[in-house]
């Protein structure tokens, strides 16, 4: 990025950007490089103009939400990374509908959800990501997910346009939804709730947080589960039986709590991580005849 386009991008927004920021600080797992220039858009406004700005320039956007889910090679991230907040974090309840933008943090929306008595998001507890990722990657439990609840989403394309797509042009699978191909950024959903006593959704709350807790390493740094769960089988399950559980490379390890999560000492690199991750995928290749599917998103260059 030239310092003119850094000038002209400082310009579209109220936030100063920052640039050449080591996106380590910015991901749960701890690892990664410098971005080019990382953005903070606080109205749809600012949204589009950073948008077409790239879209104009051919630079590469990266939508950032919480830094879960997401691992960041150490060669860093070129062109813009975005971060939504402002009135891009709105929650508007109606009825048993809430309208939610795409970069509201994901408890935040559950919890103020069950305040008012309305159940559907359980299966989220404990995500720690936006609802703009959360709808991306489908996220919930094995058998409950966020796109269930989805009756409509707004999404800003790569051009800058906006796109209302209703529920019969959205695919959400496990893992996965067609989101991606239909636009760049997700501007907010409109999702369908129950009604339900507050105090009984508060308890289902807290049960998946304590076994949350139990069954995984909440407390150390982490992107989360790095592999999808095989059709039939549980990635963790897999893992663990191939013996990883305490195997580390430098200071990425995989966990002695739960084998599909990789957990940073202190000073691990993405190369370790990534090279961890590669290692855990073979051997569980050869000893199960299993290809194991990302569920983590690796992005940026290599040093």
């Amino acid at each position: 990025m030239t310092e003119v386009e850094r000038k002209n991008l400082a310009e579209l927004v109220s936030e100063p950007p920052k640039f050449n920021e080591p996106m380590r600080h910015h991901t749960t797992l701890r690892v990664g490089g410098i971005a080019d220039a990382m953005v903070t858009v606080h109205t749809f406004s600012e949204l589009q103009k950073v948008v077409r700005f790239a879209c104009q320039r051919n630079l590469p956007i990266l939508i950032l939400g919480e830094g879960s889910n997401l691992i960041v090679r150490d060669g860093g991230v070129r062109g813009i990374v975005l971060r939504l907040s402002g009135e891009l974090t709105q929650i508007n309840f109606d009825t048993k509908e809430v309208e939610v933008g795409g970069g509201t943090y994901l408890p935040h929306l559950l919890v103020k959800s069950a305040q008012r008595g309305l159940s559907g998001l359980e299966c989220c507890t404990g995500v720690p990501g936006t609802v703009g990722g959360a709808l991306i990657s489908n996220a919930g439990s094995t058998e409950e997910f966020i796109g269930d609840r989805v009756k409509r989403v707004t999404v800003l394309t790569s051009e800058g346009d906006l796109k209302v797509v209703e529920r019969d042009e959205l695919k959400f699978g496990y893992r996965q939804s067609n989101l991606k191909e239909l636009g760049l950024v997700v501007v907010s959903v409109v999702l369908s709730l129950s009604h339900d006593d507050p105090k009984a959704i508060m308890e289902r709350i807290h049960q998946r947080w304590r076994y949350r807790w139990e069954t995984q390493p909440v407390n150390m740094p982490c992107a989360g589960c790095i592999f999808k769960n095989p059709q039939g089988e549980r990635a963790g399950r897999l893992l663990d039986a191939a013996g990883l559980k305490g195997v580390r490379i430098g200071d990425a390890q995989v966990s002695t709590v739960h084998a599909n999560f990789i957990v940073n000492l202190g000073n691990a690199t993405a190369k370790d991580v990534i090279e961890l991750a590669e290692l855990m995928r073979r051997t569980v290749m050869e000893k199960f005849g299993i290809s194991l599917e990302y569920e983590v998103q690796i992005v940026g260059e290599d040093n």
